[in-house]
């Protein structure tokens, strides 16, 4: 079981003995056991950090550990978010499939991914909307796109509430202005066990003063249990112009289309379910990890159809001493879900019937409008730098989220301001607040006895909440720190 601390990736601190010419007799001190050699002045090795990340690609600052893409790509392939994240102290993702998989569960501090926040370029998009599937679609989260990836562990961070694991922030990648026209191509593909491929291709560049970046992908798999198989793609398209002025602004497109394959139990000593020895063994009581689905078996469909798209337009602006953010964006997801799976027989009778007709197959499907969501708003940050070991942020944003068959569900408002001040270069304090206004809407019910349908409507619930946050961090050496993190967060009911 991994220890969920900070001191996260120093696998092995020495001191080296001191190496030296001189002769351990002090009684012979001008002899030397090489008399021909010549006599060398002592040397002391420096401490010595042995790190277990993948060739320098982590960095840590007194708020956030930094993970460089490119740098841990060197170290061999990886295609998604969640193939990084299992490498770090504290993160543990719990798998289904060996590929793209909606249903994976990654757990952070021991929380699932409803309590912490996962957020691209700073906008969040976990989305508490009760009636679609509210845990984060990692599917869609591909690395062909992003820079780098920023992690906060607790709900340390003022610009969001819900996060009591902490914050995933995903940074993408940006076009660059080049002297030629040419853009910068990338082109890789794999081939590994189980029929499984993947390709990509990025191009990215500048015209004058607007720059691109462009990524495709494909990843199609046979899977490795019964069913188990995916086939799927991700696109981004990111511009950006430059103005006089040293403005930016910013329109961006991410998004994903997948197929996954329920797997099937697979149980030789199995009351319903059939065998293929060609399989692993999948008992009919597996955990299916994710909640709100059963078991499935042969005889029907048994599969997920997923798509997903964000949105993104922002303007930044640097000034002198401080900058500024604003930010709109959308994000719209739908499934459709197919499963044949066991339910209770009404008509058992226990007296007539042998055991195994307590269950019969039913074929089940969720999706339709039910399972279209739709999360979007806005975001204005302000960013000052003006003392010498002070960083002041400000900032408001503005969440709406539904699903088709029921809108309007949440509206979230909030305003915080964070400061960071580095006492001294290895001891810093971060102070913030964040004051949040959430109106839920619910689904309809009535207020007289029995609930009866023709007096059923939706109820308004607000809340206000002040979120204090502190956390008092002190760096030991480059790559080790320790800290003490005092914070109160608020769970958006639903989620």
């Amino acid at each position: 079981m991994k220890k969920i601390v900070p001191l996260l990736l120093v696998v092995c601190l020495f001191r080296a003995p001191a190496v030296s010419a001189e002769p351990e007799d002090p009684d012979h001190s001008d002899q030397t056991a090489c008399p021909e050699c010549d006599q060398t002045e002592p040397v002391q090795l420096e401490d010595m950090f042995v790190t277990a990340f993948h060739g320098g690609a982590m960095t840590m600052t007194p708020t956030k550990t930094v993970i460089d893409v490119e740098k841990f790509n060197k170290s061999g392939s990886v295609d998604r978010v969640e193939d990084i994240l299992m490498h770090l102290t504290g993160i543990d993702v719990m798998r289904g499939s060996l590929g793209a998989d909606p249903q994976q569960m990654v757990m952070m501090r021991g929380f699932d991914d409803s309590r912490f926040t996962i957020a691209i370029d700073g906008r969040t998009i976990t989305a508490p909307t009760a009636g679609a599937d509210t845990y984060v679609d990692w599917s869609s989260l591909t690395t062909g796109d992003i820079e780098k990836i920023e992690v906060i562990r607790g709900a340390a961070s003022a610009q969001y509430e819900n996060s009591q694991g902490g914050v995933i922030n995903i940074i993408t990648k940006k076009g660059q202005i080049r002297e030629t026209l040419v853009p910068r191509m990338t082109v890789s593909a794999d081939y590994a066990s189980y029929n499984t491929f993947t390709g990509r291709v990025t191009a990215g560049g500048g015209i004058g003063d607007l720059t691109y970046f462009l990524n495709y992908g494909y990843k199609v798999s046979d899977g490795y249990l019964r069913n188990n198989c995916y086939d799927g793609e991700d696109y981004s398209v990111r511009l950006a112009y430059i103005f006089a002025f040293d403005g930016i602004l910013t329109l961006s497109v991410k998004g994903s289309d997948l197929k996954m394959g329920y797997a099937l139990a697979n149980d030789p000593g199995g009351i319903y379910a059939d065998y293929d020895p060609d399989y692993p063994v999948v008992p009919e009581d597996a955990d299916t990890i994710r909640r709100y689905r059963d078991m499935s078996f042969a005889g029907g469909d048994n599969y997920k159809l997923k798509r997903s798209v964000h949105k993104d337009v922002s303007f930044e602006q640097p000034f002198k001493q401080s900058s500024m953010k604003i930010q709109y964006y959308e994000t719209m997801g739908e499934e459709d879900s197919y499963y044949y799976t066991l339910v209770k027989n009404s008509r058992y009778d226990p007296a007539t019937d042998p055991p195994e007709a307590q269950y019969v197959f039913n074929q089940k499907y969720s999706g339709g409008n039910d399972r279209k969501e739709r999360h979007y708003g806005g975001r204005f940050e302000y960013q000052m730098d003006f003392w010498d070991k002070n960083t002041l942020v400000v900032g408001y944003d503005q969440r709406h989220m539904e699903v088709k068959s029921t809108p309007d569900i949440w509206r979230i408002q909030a305003g915080y301001f964070e400061d960071t001040w580095q006492a001294t270069p290895k001891l810093s304090l971060v102070l913030g607040l964040r004051y949040a206004h959430i109106r839920e809407k619910t689904y309809a019910y009535s207020d007289e006895p029995g609930n009866p349908r023709s007096s059923r409507y939706r109820h308004d619930i607000t809340t206000d909440v002040w979120l204090p946050k502190s956390t008092l961090t002190y760096m030991m050496s480059e790559n080790t720190s320790t800290f003490v993190s005092v914070n109160k967060d608020y769970h958006v009911p639903g989620c």
